[in-house]
């Protein structure tokens, strides 16, 4: 008798200077749910416990969310998070894919103003809620299986 598999979860990370926003999928990983909010430790502890609670929510795969090369006024923080990636790649065994990342942090503002969110409170959970953003275009943009 075969047993079925719970799909695989997926981890995703919109990487910023003071703060980092986490999301993940649902139990049965076709939901973005966005899980919380970390503030900066420095790079080796960011990771160990970024990696500590991937092991705990039991994820496959890591989505970090990539400003796009055009945008000029970016460039910083694109160089920040692709030297995050690499630190990532090295801290754990785990993929890691790089999606585009733009205008994520407007768009969950504005997705939080919709739903009535004071501007105190949004500032607070903005970040988790861009990260379901990148993770929900991760989705959209996965191949989906074919049974044949």
């Amino acid at each position: 008798m075969a047993t079925e598999q719970a799909p695989a979860r997926v981890i995703a990370l919109d990487v910023g200077r003071a703060r980092i926003g986490l999301a993940v999928t649902a139990p049965r990983g076709d939901q973005a749910l966005a899980h919380s909010v970390l503030q900066r430790q420095g790079t080796r502890v960011d990771l160990q416990r970024l990696v500590a609670m991937a092991a705990q929510l039991q994820v496959a795969r890591w989505v970090v969310g990539l400003p796009p090369a055009a945008d000029a006024g970016a460039a910083d923080s694109r160089g920040l998070i692709l030297r995050f990636v690499d630190a990532l790649r090295t801290a754990q065994a785990l993929p890691v894919d790089v999606i585009d990342e733009a205008e994520s942090t407007v768009q969950a503002h504005d997705e939080l103003r919709a739903l009535g969110m004071r501007a105190a409170r949004r500032r607070t959970v903005v970040d988790a809620y861009a990260a379901k953003i990148i993770l929900d275009r991760w989705l959209a943009a996965r191949p989906t299986k074919v049974e044949p």
